[in-house]
């Protein structure tokens, strides 16, 4: 995949990468969006991709990257042993002209909230995203990691930085668990290790993790994607003995906001990277003060061009003034350092007061024998939403849903009790790159709550 990766950035032809474990009807989302004209893939996903565009009606051509079969072109085709060295100088000296504002890659959103979006990035917003100043640590002795394929920004990441130091980048196509990255740590040393806080807290709780260990041979740990709590930071820290716990702060629409690499345990996602200007809004749009929480804005210097054939959200995201509406809450302290409290479209209503979700599952997670905890809304007709949560428990641990309820009771106001109850399950619905899926968990709580109900009924 590589060649024609690099290939279609080298020619300016936009490039879209799909994870293997998409369904169909995933594959046919962005084959909407996105209308290829060729599609390279495995043996194995053939049958997926060819069904897919039949059912769009897209005659792409179909490139095969594994054995060959019958009736397909293959990559081999396309690739020359016996180029002349003349003719690969006369390339690199004189390449095609491609503009730099023009779209480079497709990336797409995480899809925590629904089907993904294709995020239009710029030859030039990559320029600036990989080409930060890169961690010294970083070099041909060193090993990257990450489970994200390139269908994600943090797939990218890992294969650009890897590109540019010369350091060896592991790739798996198996699914993620904590076993699997254990694993992985140990056999082949990695030191640069990329992860959502979801993955990074099954990490931590498996019973195969060694607390002093397993991280041992790391130099930096980056991690983000999504909120990472106060409590989860500080336990990383304390098993990297030799290396920095990197929180980075951003979306595929605008790359890198700000990063925090400090010791300080604020809970902060730290200060503003280079060439991002932020500002904090109410819901009228008004500009918020020191301490204030409302909607994080940004505009940088390697911002998206737009959604990928959807104005509609284009607009939604991008206003007038070329400010990015990440959809996250937040405030600024007196220093300068930038906190996330949680996702807007989150937020829910319990009779007529604003509930945070990641704050009482933050309560939640300091419990000892909780792993993981997810707070959504069930729909009331009278009190709009009410709080419930769906709780992983650690392995070995026992855990009531009276010692859970206690814990809330004692430390929030009455309107964030968790109404709608609280159920222990074996596993929370994840996007391919680790994020908790927030719909899918919000319709797995709706149905134990009806389950519930009924039972009570009889």
């Amino acid at each position: 995949l590589t060649p024609a990766f690099l290939a279609s950035q080298y020619l300016g032809a936009p490039t879209n990468a799909l994870d293997i474990s998409f369904t169909k009807e995933e594959i046919s989302h962005m084959f909407r969006a996105t209308k290829p004209k060729f599609v390279f893939c495995d043996n194995d996903a053939v049958g997926k991709v060819q069904s897919s565009l039949h059912e769009i009606g897209n005659r792409a051509t179909i490139i095969i990257l594994g054995e060959k079969i019958n009736g397909f072109a293959h990559i081999n085709d396309f690739l020359d042993d016996d180029v002349d060295e003349r003719e690969i100088t006369n390339l690199v000296l004189h390449p095609p002209e491609v503009d730099r504002r023009s779209c480079s890659s497709i990336i797409c959103s995480s899809g925590t909230t629904g089907l993904p979006k294709g995020v239009a990035v710029s030859h030039e917003s990559l320029q600036i995203m990989f080409c930060r100043p890169i961690n010294q640590l970083l070099g041909p002795s060193n090993s990257i990691f990450c489970f994200s394929s390139l269908y994600w920004l943090s797939g990218y990441i890992s294969m650009f930085r890897g590109f540019f130091m010369g350091a060896q980048r592991i790739i798996t196509t198996k699914t993620f668990t904590p076993e699997l990255m254990i694993s992985i740590i140990k056999e082949y040393n990695v030191t640069l290790l990329i992860s959502p806080p979801a993955q990074a807290a099954q990490l931590m709780n498996c019973p195969l993790f060694e607390k002093k260990d397993t991280l041992a041979g790391l130099n930096n740990y980056t991690c983000g994607g999504s909120m990472v709590t106060k409590e989860l930071s500080n336990k990383m820290k304390q098993y990297l003995p030799k290396g920095a716990l990197t929180i980075v702060y951003g979306m595929t629409e605008s790359g890198t906001i700000s990063t925090e690499s400090s010791q300080s345990s604020k809970g902060s996602v730290g200060n503003l990277t280079a060439g991002c200007t932020a500002k904090i809004t109410d819901d009228d749009g008004r500009l918020l003060g020191v301490g204030e929480s409302g909607e994080i804005c940004v505009q940088t210097k390697s911002q998206f061009l737009g959604y990928y054939g959807d104005p509609e959200s284009t607009k939604e995201t991008l206003d007038e003034d070329g400010w990015i509406h990440t959809g996250d809450l937040g405030y600024f302290d007196e220093d300068g350092l930038l906190f996330v409290t949680g996702r807007k479209k989150d937020i829910l209503k319990y009779n007529n007061f604003h509930v945070t979700p990641s704050e009482i599952e933050e309560i939640l997670e300091t419990h000892p024998g909780v792993s993981q905890a997810v707070v959504v809304g069930i729909p009331d007709p009278v009190f709009t939403d009410l709080p419930a949560a769906l709780v992983i428990c650690k392995q070995g641990k026992q855990v009531s849903e009276e010692q859970l309820t206690e814990m809330i009771e004692k430390t929030l106001p009455d309107y964030k009790k968790l109404r709608g109850g609280i159920y222990f399950v074996d596993n929370l619905p994840m996007t391919a790159s680790g994020k908790i899926q927030k719909f899918r968990a919000k319709d797995l709580a709706i149905g134990l709550f009806k389950q519930r109900t009924i039972r009570h009924k009889l």
